[in-house]
Parts: C-alpha cells; structure tokens; sequence
C-alpha cells in the first residue's frame, strides 16, 4: 500500500493536470478536494520537525 505521502502527490498531479484542461477538469478537482485534504492532515500529522 502506497504512503500517504505518495497517494498525495499523485493526486496533486491529477489536480494540476485538470486544472490545465479549464472548465473540463472542474469536476476532477472538486471529486479529488476532500481526499486531498484529508491527505494534507495525515502527511502533517506524521510530520515530526524533531525528526
């Protein structure tokens, strides 16, 4: 199973990719919000600056 810090980055990139194809890619963006977030608090939970 992937981490969550990678399943985040290719989200980003699908985002970014939608993003790039205007109104079309709207709908991507609005299905990939919520899991994006929800990945944004897992990678900053995990992150540790003392590390």
């Amino acid at each position: 199973m992937p981490t969550a810090k990678t399943m985040l980055t290719a989200y980003q990139r699908q985002v970014r990719v939608a993003s790039a194809a205007g109104m079309a890619g709207l709908d991507e963006q609005a299905r990939l919000a919520g899991t994006i977030r929800a990945l944004l608090d897992v990678v900053n939970d995990d992150h540790d600056p003392r590390r």
